[in-house]
């Protein structure tokens, strides 16, 4: 009985994750449809970013630049937005916050180049015939 009711809570805090993160999911679509031009939005974190990483017993990713503050609190969300040009792939990273809009101008190159260096060397560590029927 009590397995049952512990399995009856993870999916009911599974269901509550899953529609935090599907209204997150949708509030970055839509800043990124209103800024086209942008590649990297900074925010602060918010329930649900990554609720459902740390249940399957993840950690999320984290990055911040070498200008700023490793020991500050890491409260902030860089949605960095990978592939605008054939769809979309959004990487959400933890970071320390970043209030200012000339910093956050400033950071999200160095964003940019972050994910992009990541993607490349996860291109490169899976073998081309698994790359190319993925």
């Amino acid at each position: 009985m009590r397995q049952r009711v512990s399995a009856v809570r993870r999916i009911r805090q599974q269901r509550r994750q899953v529609t935090a993160l599907t209204r997150l999911l949708e509030s970055d679509r839509a800043w990124f449809d209103r800024n086209p031009q942008s590649m990297v939005r900074f925010r602060p974190e918010r329930p649900g970013d990554f609720g459902l990483l740390r249940l399957q017993g993840e950690q999320p990713p984290v990055y911040v630049p070498a200008a700023l503050d490793p020991t500050a609190p890491q409260a902030w969300v860089a949605v960095v937005e990978v592939m605008r040009a054939i769809g979309s792939l959004r990487w959400r990273i933890r970071t320390v916050p970043m209030r200012s809009r000339r910093l956050q101008a400033e950071m999200a190159e160095v964003f940019a180049i972050a994910v992009c260096r990541d993607v490349l060397a996860l291109l490169e560590a899976q073998p081309l015939n698994q790359r190319l029927s993925a």
